[in-house]
């Protein structure tokens, strides 16, 4: 639904719009024969193909002739192909054997931010989004949420303030440029704009994203997934039957057998989690904490460890560029060995905080196990801290515009207050013409949250005007493959996020010290137990 305000047009999250890029298994139909009882299509789908194939476990079967055996179960059975089609998978996927991950769609998406959050992060998929700190935005693109259009005084004041939001994020970036702190200023932009995104999703996943709605619709404590999701599972039994997976799909979601979990931030705030229970019991830590942690390396794990560790400083000192690559992947497959051996023989799980913004990135990979808070709870959390020192971040803006002068920076003690409860890198902080406005424009649209809430606007709505630097508490599960190979070290590149690669290097330092002190315990023949 596009929505027609002061003579403009806004896009609304009940604008989610979809296309089918592109689907498997699928086989183009040669046999005539067969083609008169497919109807309108021109193919076989996942139906058809995985619930035939599903006898090669059994007997084999020829998958030249799967075109000729349809047809020949058609005109022997004397029963429509999907009734066959049902029976085959009714003993197959229907009773929930894995055959999920056989088949599946890729969709292209355009709807808002929110779907970043709301999507990315499944296990057995993978994406492409917009993204918000490279896509330029403007105020004519501002999303609306349906359900300020009905409430006129809330919607001038939602879009007065984004606008402002959006107005002000652009003059800083055309007038600071690369100035250290931009980047983080851009956190100060709601999920209230749009974004496309590509994404490739099994069947299985489908089932999980299907699964979750359900949930959320049988929760009584209300709806927590957006808006836009729930509009897109409405959507899967149209995709699924245009791409020949209707029955599969349909099949999935009613056998209760479940998927793997989603940690999405779209959770009832009115349950504790893991994450925030950690983190409220330490005293909500700004820096990364180990929460627990297990080392079984065996004597002989620790001596292969220690043949790596002298192979990478042999290779520090080579200077030819042929010799360095070859031993580089050499270096690379006895790491990659080691870990495959030895992966589950380390576990360290990590209490975090990081900014909506950049868990959201954190999380795109999939290849960290990890668990976090509702960003209800944070932004409800967030926004109660900031109401309390809204007087002096006042005061702090207002000066500040008149004074650009880093002096006057530490006379506001109460920057270490919103600290936490919203992302301030020390690269901002030392521009104080960046930080009074990051904080005072945080301070307003939190406050907007806070009144939109008090006049019946859901919190899945209201969450529009959240800005997503707001601090999400997290619980990050690290096996051996995650600290060496795959999340940590992609972490810490220089490329990478800032705000997600500073925390990476904190965890790293952190681990690193904790180890030695294992090691300096262990000579000692002291236990370490936390």
């Amino acid at each position: 639904m596009v929505f027609k305000y002061q003579g403009q047009n806004f896009m609304t999250d009940d604008d989610l719009k979809i296309n089918i890029l592109g689907f498997w298994p699928n086989i183009e139909i040669q046999n005539s024969g067969l083609k008169k009882y497919m109807g309108e299509r021109s193919f076989l789908g996942g139906d058809e193909i995985i619930s035939h194939a599903q006898s090669l476990v059994s007997k084999g079967m020829d998958f030249a002739e799967l075109e000729k055996e349809m047809l020949e179960n058609i005109q022997n059975s004397g029963k429509p192909l999907k009734d066959i089609v049902f029976n085959k998978t009714a003993s197959g996927i229907g009773r929930g054997h894995s055959l999920g991950g056989l088949s599946g769609v890729v969709l292209g998406i355009h709807g808002t931010k929110m779907i970043d959050s709301g999507l990315t992060g499944l296990v057995s998929s993978r994406s492409l989004i917009t993204s918000s700190r490279r896509r330029e935005t403007t105020t004519e693109e501002i999303v609306i949420p349906k359900a300020l259009i009905s409430k006129p005084e809330l919607l001038k004041e939602y879009l007065e303030l984004s606008r402002g939001v959006f107005n002000l994020a652009g003059e800083f970036k055309e007038k600071f440029k690369k100035l250290g702190g931009v980047e983080t200023f851009n956190k100060l932009i709601p999920y209230n704009n749009p974004a496309d995104a590509f994404f490739v999703l099994p069947l299985d996943t489908l089932a999980t994203i299907a699964f979750e709605v359900k949930q959320d619709k049988n929760n009584p404590n209300g709806n927590f997934v957006p808006r836009e999701i729930h509009n897109l599972v409405d959507k899967f039994s149209d995709i699924t039957k245009e791409v020949g997976l209707n029955t599969m799909y349909e099949q999935r979601i009613r056998v209760p057998r479940d998927t793997y979990l989603h940690y999405t931030v779209f959770r009832d705030p009115n349950l504790m989690n893991e994450a925030l229970k950690g983190a409220l019991e330490r005293g909500m830590p700004l820096n990364p904490v180990i929460f627990n942690s297990s080392n079984d390396l065996t004597p002989s794990a620790l001596h292969e460890l220690e043949r790596l560790k002298k192979l990478s400083e042999e290779n520090m000192k080579i200077e030819d560029s042929k010799e360095l690559l070859d031993a580089a992947m050499n270096y690379m497959l006895k790491m990659r060995a080691f870990v495959a051996e030895n992966s589950e023989s380390v576990r360290v799980k990590v209490l975090d905080s990081l900014s909506w913004r950049v868990w959201s990135e954190q999380k795109r990979h999939a290849t960290l196990r990890q668990n976090v808070e509702s960003v209800y709870s944070a932004a409800i959390r967030s926004a109660a801290e900031i109401d309390i020192l809204r007087p002096e971040i006042e005061h702090f803006y207002k000066t500040t515009l008149n004074n650009f002068s880093s002096s006057i920076f530490p006379t506001y003690s109460f920057i270490e207050i919103a600290e936490k409860s919203i992302i301030m890198d020390d690269r901002l902080k030392k521009h104080p013409e960046l930080l009074a406005p990051y904080i005072y424009y945080t301070s307003k649209q939190l406050g907007l949250f806070q009144k939109m809430r008090k006049e019946g606007i859901e919190l899945r709505d209201a969450l529009y005007i959240v800005p997503k630097n707001i601090r999400l508490r997290t619980l990050e599960n690290y096996d051996l493959i995650n600290l060496v190979d795959l999340e940590l070290p992609l972490r810490l590149c220089n490329t990478c996020e800032p705000e997600r690669k500073v925390t990476a290097w904190k965890k790293r330092e952190l681990l690193a010290s904790f180890q030695n002190a294992r090691l300096d315990f262990a000579q000692k023949g002291t236990t370490v137990v936390l």
